[in-house]
């Protein structure tokens, strides 16, 4: 119960970091990393440590792959990282989830109140071109660090989808 706790907290303050001044702290994931891989291991041994180190590797390749395609920051990566780490694969996996549903509906909030449809499909079809051409390497304009786009604070969808499935499986 503790743990679970401990782990909604996070989840929070990384939320909060995010949602306030667009990062996520090193110290705060590199933390919480250690953290989850050292309860796993004292609470559940090799097996559960396994699972946690399992989801912390996954978490990381596609961290590090949206990174690469403009779609996510540095911080995001650390951010499920941690989580991996923090949750063990299974409830991790539940929780990413969650948390691609949660961005979508925050994405598409945005999207229809700034009246931009007709934009993110043009910007949506051009995203799928420069994937052709160029593989995956990020845009040269439609990508995370472009301020002028429409932007949302990835570490909040992953905080709700945590939260969400943590509290279904209370």
């Amino acid at each position: 119960m503790y743990w679970n706790a401990f782990v909604m907290a996070y989840a929070i303050v990384a939320a909060v970091s995010d949602a306030l001044w667009g990062k996520i702290p090193r110290t705060l994931t590199v933390l919480a990393l250690i953290a989850g891989l050292a309860f796993h291991a004292y609470a559940g041994g090799a097996r559960e440590l396994g699972s946690a180190a399992l989801a912390a590797f996954i978490a990381f390749g596609i961290g590090l792959t949206l990174f690469r395609v403009g779609a996510i920051g540095g911080g995001d990566v650390k951010l499920i990282t941690a989580l991996g780490a923090l949750l063990g694969f299974w409830p991790w996996l539940h929780a990413m989830r969650l948390a691609v549903f949660v961005a979508g509906a925050i994405a598409l909030i945005q999207v229809l109140r700034r009246r931009a449809v007709l934009q993110t499909l043009r910007n949506i079809v051009e995203l799928l071109r420069n994937l052709a051409r160029r593989g995956l390497m990020a845009h040269d304009v439609i990508n995370v660090n472009n301020r002028s786009m429409i932007r949302a604070p990835f570490g909040v969808a992953v905080a709700l989808g945590t939260l969400l499935s943590m509290v279904a499986h209370l």
